[in-house]
């Protein structure tokens, strides 16, 4: 089966310093994959390559069977890669429903985004229709109306993820969602996003440092160390690997494999 997404061969320097070497992984449709490894590993540099942000040295980047190297990014956001952030992009002096709106509008690509910003436009009625689903699917419909500023962070998170959602992704990037949400919220979060892929049939590829939330959370998982693949597989088998703790976790027990 042709994964949903791939990269092969992703290489990327700074200034000659290898950032990623050859990196290589694929996520199936449905499937929940983790992307791990300590500070500098190049995980985040993976994710903006995967996005268009970053444009790399060697290698390629795949959805579903076409080569998307070259789009930028709005073209591959509506061709259905969605990202959160792993610090939380919101705007202020706006509500809870106009963050889904704006990402409503750019997935249409109707050209009425900048009326938006400028106050000029006004949505139609399948525009916060289509919003509303997402709320009232995330729990946030009373929130609806709220200033962005009055939010908790877990709520926060919950937006950046329907904002995400409003785009109708096929795979879904996200970056440190746990990130400042206590136990109980980050439980919410990952409950939240199994039900949504569930119904959607989206898959997800998760950049996290929670150990404990991406053992819980996901299916398969890729290690990163400075740049290069250390280890893939199941995600309970890689967590066990000496080469994994001593390189990210910073203890070696655990099967040499």
């Amino acid at each position: 089966m042709t994964p949903i997404l791939e990269t092969r061969g992703i290489s990327k320097s700074y200034a000659g310093i290898g950032a990623l070497r050859d990196v290589a992984l694929q996520v199936g449709e449905g499937e929940r994959v983790g992307l791990i490894g300590p500070n500098g590993a190049g995980k985040t540099t993976l994710f903006n390559c995967i996005l268009g942000l970053l444009v790399p040295n060697a290698g390629s980047v795949w959805l579903a069977g076409d080569n998307i190297t070259s789009l930028p990014v709005h073209q591959r956001a509506r061709r259905g890669i969605g990202r959160s952030f792993q610090r939380i992009e919101l705007f202020t002096e706006s509500t809870v429903r106009e963050h889904l709106l704006i990402a409503e509008r750019v997935r249409r690509g109707n050209g009425s985004l900048w009326k938006d910003l400028l106050g000029r436009g006004r949505p139609t009625a399948d525009e916060l229709r289509s919003c509303d689903v997402v709320l009232a699917r995330l729990g946030l419909a009373e929130l609806a109306d709220e200033p962005i500023e009055q939010l908790s962070l877990g709520q926060g998170r919950l937006v950046e993820v329907g904002r995400a959602l409003m785009t109708q992704p096929r795979v879904l990037l996200l970056d440190e969602p746990s990130s400042g949400l206590d136990r109980q919220e980050t439980a919410d979060l990952a409950a939240t996003l199994r039900e949504l892929q569930e119904e959607q049939g989206f898959a997800i590829l998760l950049v996290e440092h929670d150990v404990e939330f991406v053992a819980a959370f996901t299916q398969r998982c890729y290690v990163l160390d400075f740049g290069s693949l250390i280890a893939e597989g199941l995600t309970a088998e890689v967590l066990e690997r000496s080469i994994v703790r001593e390189s990210y976790l910073g203890t070696p027990e655990g099967p040499d494999t």
